[in-house]
């Protein structure tokens, strides 16, 4: 199936992808240009809030509970973290215990600070992966929250690149 990319990001793509098919770390310069930020227009962003809980359907417009409109841009990414914030698809199901389906879009920062506990975007040996971040015994851990899925122990030597802490997760129902 073809992908349709603005021709000004092609060499970023390109070399993104020669960068996966090569057991090889993404250089720094490679990885700033695959990183996709969520950059819509606030204006498209606004979506009327009602002030009421709902168990199942939704109310009735002709009701007078429309409280505001929600700015998606305020809900879903913090302030001051704009320029930092970027969107990735997840693909596979080794996240699904963290509610990361295959297919789910991610609201991933790089301006928060990775700590233990924290999903992660991270690089390692060339490959994208989302995964828990652990530290154990000084040494660093990248858990899947599927126990089907191995944990990776990144071994002394081992280039390890965290792209941002994961934040949101946007999926269809």
């Amino acid at each position: 199936m073809p992908l349709r990319i603005p021709e000004s990001s092609a060499r970023a793509v390109i070399a993104y992808l020669d960068a996966r098919r090569a057991p090889r770390p993404l250089a720094p310069d490679i990885a700033r240009a695959v990183t996709f930020r969520l950059a819509v227009r606030a204006s498209q962003l606004r979506v009327r809030r009602f002030d009421v809980h709902v168990p199942a359907g939704f109310p009735s417009p002709a009701d007078d509970y429309v409280e505001d409109q929600i700015d998606l841009n305020a809900h879903l990414i913090q302030q001051g973290h704009e320029s930092a914030t970027f969107i990735v698809r997840a693909t596979g199901w080794s996240m699904v215990g963290a509610g990361v389906h295959d297919g789910d879009e991610v609201i991933v920062d790089r301006a928060l600070e990775a700590k233990n506990g924290n999903v992660v975007v991270a690089a390692v040996a060339g490959e994208l992966v989302i995964k828990r971040l652990r530290f154990r015994a000084e040494k660093i851990v990248l858990v899947s929250d599927n126990p089907h899925y191995p944990e990776r122990v990144i071994a002394e030597g081992e280039h390890l690149e965290i792209w941002g802490v994961a934040t949101r997760v946007l999926h269809k129902l």
